[in-house]
């Protein structure tokens, strides 16, 4: 009755119903064992590029594409790096140091310098940026930047100061 229905041929249907899982779902099976192993192994923090990459050093091979779609599939998603935030005992502590800086006044160039020390992109890569910085005429004397956020980097901006 249902083969009518759905206009199949009996002979189609249980040709259909024997015929098991295809090579291309046991592959699928097999390697999301393997997807599930490596995860497991580092705790879930490797998303699917890293995971592909591991496949490939034990020598797997399989797709990019193949890889992060079996991972979505099955629920595999890699935890985010915690980011740092501040405490607020460290706030606290802060604002109770007097800044003397601030109280200060320049009444004319070279007397007071200040510096910071930030990070940017620089050619798809994180680069640190140490500035030091006349207070009074508000001019860049000095500045280093490197990959590292080290004494090396402030004490290259110091130098090139020094040097103006």
């Amino acid at each position: 009755m249902l083969c009518r229905v759905y206009d199949v041929s009996r002979f189609g249907y249980q040709a259909w119903k024997t015929r098991g899982q295809s090579a291309r779902l046991q592959s699928d099976i097999e390697l999301i064992e393997s997807i599930e192993r490596v995860f497991g192994e580092v705790d879930g923090i490797y998303g699917s590029p890293k995971i592909h990459e591991a496949l490939r050093q034990e020598g797997i091979i399989v797709g990019k594409n193949r890889v992060a779609r079996l991972m979505q599939e099955n629920g595999l998603k890699a935890r985010c790096a915690r980011i740092y935030r501040c405490h607020a005992k460290m706030d606290r502590f802060y604002a109770s140091i007097r800044n003397e800086i601030h109280e200060l006044e320049a009444t004319g160039p070279d007397q007071i310098w200040v510096g910071d020390v930030t990070y940017l992109r620089v050619n798809n890569e994180w680069r640190y940026l140490a500035v030091i910085m006349d207070k009074f005429s508000r001019r860049i004397v000095g500045w280093s930047l490197s990959k590292r956020r080290n004494v090396d980097l402030s004490l290259a901006a110091f130098k090139r100061a020094a040097r103006v």
